[in-house]
Formats: structure tokens, sequence, C-alpha cells
């Protein structure tokens, strides 16, 4: 079953969607990145992730590959789409709802707040 969700069970949610990230771009750019002897890790951010989101990453790679039975490389573009939209689905559904009571709470806060005045006294 192609299911990247039991590797991605008891993770933090941060080092799930660091990680889907990163994948996500590999399997779109997989033959750019050997092609290039580019990092996937590289970004334009400079920002290195986590020897944890490295780790996670390379396991869902590794992970595609043997279900695939081929390198991320030399997959078809229907199983690239394939790949893409379940990391999709994985990230729309990481995002845990909010008790009322926080969504409450935040709400309750913003109302101390007002609007400063600009208006320029001359």
């Amino acid at each position: 079953m192609k299911d990247l969700r039991p590797l991605l069970k008891d993770k933090p949610f941060v080092e799930i969607r660091e990680s889907l990230y990163y994948l996500g771009r590999y399997v779109k750019q997989a033959a750019s990145f050997e092609k290039y002897s580019k990092d996937i890790f590289e970004d334009a951010q400079n920002s290195e992730p986590s020897a944890i989101v490295k780790a996670l990453t390379q396991n869902l790679i590794v992970y595609i590959e043997k279900v695939e039975n081929k390198q991320a490389k030399n997959l078809t573009d229907d199983e690239v789409i394939f790949w893409l939209d379940h990391i999709n689905e994985i990230e729309e559904n990481l995002d845990p709802e909010l008790p009322d009571s926080s969504i409450k709470g935040a709400l309750d806060s913003l109302e101390g707040f007002s609007e400063p005045d600009i208006s320029q006294n001359e």
C-alpha cells in the first residue's frame, strides 16, 4: 500500500511538515538534484533543517523508492503526481483543530487592542 502516514505517526507536527516540504521538492526534482549534484536540503533561505528532519525525509524517500521499485528520478509522471497528491493530502490534514476555548481566547485578546491614532496633529 502506498501510504506515508504510518511513517509519520507520533512524529512532531513541525518535523512532519518540514519533511514533507523537502520530500515534495525531491519527488518533483529528483533528476535535477542528481544531475546538478544539488543537496535537496539546500534552500535559498540557507536554513538548514535539523538532523531529525533530514533523517525522516530520507526515510520517506527510501520508502517511496522501495514501493515503486525504482529511484525517484525514474518515476513516471503519473507516479510523481500520485506522490505529490498524497503529500498534499497529508499536509492538508496536519493542522490540528483548535478547541473553541482557544479560538475564543484569541478573539478576546484581539478585542483588547485598539487601532493606533495615525492622524497628524497640525
